[in-house]
């Protein structure tokens, strides 16, 4: 009688095709079993393998990467990340909380040369890609002239969505940094679509909700790091100009009773699916309009205008990052005091060259709407201004985290407009005292 063929596991198309699945198995949960075949998203390769070792049945991997050479790997930083040996206990998953980007980079580093696999970084977006690209480089854990391989390869997380079925089975360490902070389709997409059995992530807020939505895919809480942020902030209380506060109570007027309808019809329907309805129903769209015209006028104005131009020339000896809300200030705030700009609309070779300026010290003053976010390193400005826009609590910390201990931060508000309940909501509290500023001076 001749033996059964031995077990296959194979991606087909960024597709886990397990062949010759023995019967006396069970098939784990999420396969699509065909005959003796079983498919599924990629993500389910240790799920089959554990399943396999656990019967003590041979099976040939045809995924697993060839693993690296301790030539190809960077120098392991000293002292050892202390979360290292629970991530290697829980057998290479995990999530660390907390933990400041120095860190991060080392326990990267750490377990690359531990388990000699090949590493895939996802990022938010290209300003914290060309952070990663840069420390890791500079630790020569990416390409070298005359490398045979590449230790690490760093991308965001709308690019590994959109190529994952080629580079699934290219890395066996999937590293994602700040999840909470990714476009939730495109996460789903890289955390299905990867085959890496090793798994790493970093959340920045220890918060329950999101540690358990990530746990089932990147492993258990390996530690909660208390990242306070030390620095003094100054929330600047700035009246809306005449001309603008006519504009925007107009606006608001126009949102609340369109948004007043769609609560009394659905009660907890919540702003979200207000949205989602107000984009395709002509009667909600003026609303829409309204509040984005509103929240507009509030980001940005005369008075936060010249409230920028006082701080930029009281700092004007100092390292200093403009988080405007959109491109238009951005752009404003550049001809104006002949600043570097980082927008989306600049060459990437030129963006990059910029933030890394900045980080070097070369350039003081940067202003920009989303890429300075996670584009600098952090600790790297001495002061930080958060002119306006619709950032949440994750972003905003983000921001602050980019500013030194010994800086400051200074956040200006629009008074009697959405910003100020917005900031209250986030639960925002501010080391130094509030100070509330008037128009003409403050």
């Amino acid at each position: 009688m001749n033996p059964a063929p031995p077990t296959t596991i194979d991606l087909v198309h960024g597709e886990l095709l397990v062949r010759d699945w023995p019967t006396t198995v069970r098939p784990p949960f999420g396969f699509v079993r065909t005959g003796s075949e079983l498919r599924g998203p990629a993500r389910l390769r240790r799920c089959a393998r554990e399943a396999l070792h656990a019967a003590g049945l041979p099976f040939c991997d045809r995924i697993a990467p060839p693993p690296l050479c301790l030539d190809d790997t960077p120098t392991a930083p000293e002292p050892t990340p202390s979360m290292l040996p629970c991530w290697l206990a829980n057998d290479g998953r995990g999530i660390a909380c907390g933990l400041p980007e120095a860190t991060r980079l080392d326990f990267t580093i750490s377990a690359l040369r531990t388990r000699l696999q090949p590493a895939l970084v996802v990022t938010r977006d290209s300003g914290a890609e060309l952070s990663w690209t840069t420390t890791l480089a500079g630790h020569g854990a990416v390409a070298r002239p005359g490398q045979r391989r590449c230790a690490a390869t760093v991308v965001t997380v709308a690019e590994a969505a959109r190529t994952m079925h080629w580079r699934a089975r290219r890395h066996d360490l999937l590293v994602v940094d700040r999840p909470e902070q990714m476009p939730l389709p495109a996460l789903l997409a890289v955390l299905d679509g990867s085959a890496a059995l090793l798994r790493l992530g970093f959340v920045d807020a220890p918060d329950s909700r999101r540690l358990l939505r990530w746990c089932s895919s990147l492993g258990p809480v390996l530690g909660v790091v208390d990242a306070t942020v030390t620095q003094q902030r100054i929330e600047l209380h700035l009246p809306l100009p005449p001309e603008d506060r006519i504009g925007y109570d107009e606006a608001w007027h126009t949102f609340l009773c369109v948004f007043d309808v769609f609560v009394a019809a659905q009660p907890n329907g919540g702003f979200g699916t207000f949205v989602q309805q107000a984009r395709g129903d002509p009667k909600q769209r003026p609303g829409l309009f309204a509040w984005h015209r509103a929240l507009q006028l509030a980001s940005w104005n005369r008075n936060k205008a010249g409230a920028v131009a006082e701080l930029l020339a009281r700092h004007r000896s100092e390292r200093v990052l403009v988080f405007t809300p959109d491109r238009r200030s951005t752009y404003e705030l550049a001809r104006t005091h002949l600043i570097a700009p980082v927008t989306a609309e600049l060459p990437r070779r030129e963006r990059q060259a910029t933030l890394a300026a900045f980080a070097a010290g070369r350039l003081r003053t940067l202003a920009g709407p989303r890429l300075l976010d996670l584009g600098v390193p952090e600790g790297c400005a001495d002061v930080g201004i958060l002119v306006g826009g619709g950032y949440g609590r994750d972003q905003h910390d983000a921001r602050c985290r980019r500013v030194a201990a010994t800086g400051v931060v200074y956040e200006l508000i629009a008074l009697d407009t959405v910003e100020v309940g917005r900031a209250h909501r986030f639960g925002r509290s501010f080391a130094a005292a509030t100070a509330v500023g008037h128009a003409g001076g403050w």
